[in-house]
């Protein structure tokens, strides 16, 4: 639809808000909105051509009608259904307010989870997420899954807290990397939910390792993997995305197993995903539509700073992270 100033497209963007999106690919001249920028996808000129364009995002919609709308902002926080921050208008202190230490993050009261801004350079965590907090994956034996399922914790006598876990908020990317839940001692697929909090202090004592690594937090950002289509046997790469991936080892890996407030088990879908894939149609992938993640961007409530490091606001590590596998010198 043709909208024909900033008010108009808040008021389109505001009657679809409850709809997720990964991330725009062009930001609106001159405007302040922070949520707008992400949720309007394509801007030309006045036009808005497009709020969604993943598959599955797509894929959701067909299936959903406009009624999904409605459903799927039940989820969100508050701050993204009502008030101000809902229709796109920026929340106060919510992008300047800088806590005293380094590493301490942001009052998740005064965070804004939606990106505040866009750049081609900067990395979007994008994951599952709600009021109480973030999605991660992983995948193990079936002797920890079982633990963790009846105990609602990681841990049993098959489970090292102290040695370094890979947590991911991409569903895709632990498809992958479990080869849909078929490799060995990777046959249980988990989801396991963080609180904002928790994942604010964890990423706060991470190094991105584009950047020189971190001995006990690391991230790292990888090809993003594709959910609703395949190459060969293992979700499409993704080259022009990546997805983020949260290495913990040491007191961090145990700060983490004490952070989990809720566990999952998702091996079953994540087999029926790895059949679909197999089977190379879309009709196999339609039917588990409405079963799949709903992901979308994500922005920890972590410092300025610490966002910045992690390549998740502008900075070095943002540039050396864009130029990877480009072919192209590091930016001085």
């Amino acid at each position: 639809s043709t909208v024909s100033s900033l008010t108009g497209m808040r008021q389109a963007v505001r009657e679809r808000r409850n709809f997720p999106v990964v991330r725009n690919q062009k930001t609106i001249p001159g405007a302040e909105d922070s949520a707008i920028l992400y949720y309007a996808q394509v801007i030309e000129g006045t036009h808005v051509r497009k709020l969604f364009t993943t598959p599955l995002e797509s894929a959701h919609m067909e299936q959903q009608g406009p009624s999904a709308a409605a459903a799927a902002g039940k989820g969100q926080p508050a701050l993204l259904r009502d008030g101000a921050a809902a229709a796109g208008a920026a929340v106060p202190g919510a992008r300047d307010a800088q806590p005293a230490a380094r590493g301490a993050s942001v009052s998740v009261q005064q965070h804004l989870f939606i990106p505040p801004q866009f750049d081609e350079e900067v990395q979007s965590f994008v994951g599952e997420w709600d009021n109480e907090g973030v999605w991660l994956y992983q995948a193990f034996n079936d002797a920890i899954a079982d633990f963790a399922l009846k105990h609602q914790r990681l841990g049993g006598p098959a489970f090292n807290p102290k040695r370094m876990t890979w947590v991911k908020p991409s569903f895709a990317w632990v498809l992958y990397r479990s080869g849909y839940g078929h490799k060995h001692n990777q046959q249980r697929v988990l989801k396991l939910k963080v609180p904002h909090e928790a994942l604010a202090a964890l990423l706060s004592r991470c190094k991105c390792k584009h950047g020189g690594g971190g001995s006990k937090g690391r991230v790292q950002w990888d090809p993003a993997r594709d959910l609703m289509s395949a190459d060969g046997r293992e979700p499409r790469r993704m080259l022009q995305h990546r997805a983020i991936q949260i290495g913990l080892k040491a007191d961090l890996s145990e700060m983490y197993v004490n952070s989990v407030v809720a566990i999952e088990d998702v091996t079953a879908l994540a087999h029926a995903v790895g059949e679909a894939h197999s089977a190379g149609t879309k009709e196999a992938m339609a039917a588990l539509v409405p079963k799949l993640p709903i992901e979308r961007p994500y922005l920890p409530a972590c410092s300025k700073e610490v966002l910045s490091s992690l390549a998740m606001l502008p900075g070095v590590t943002a540039k050396w992270v864009a130029h990877i596998g480009l072919g192209k010198a590091f930016p001085k």
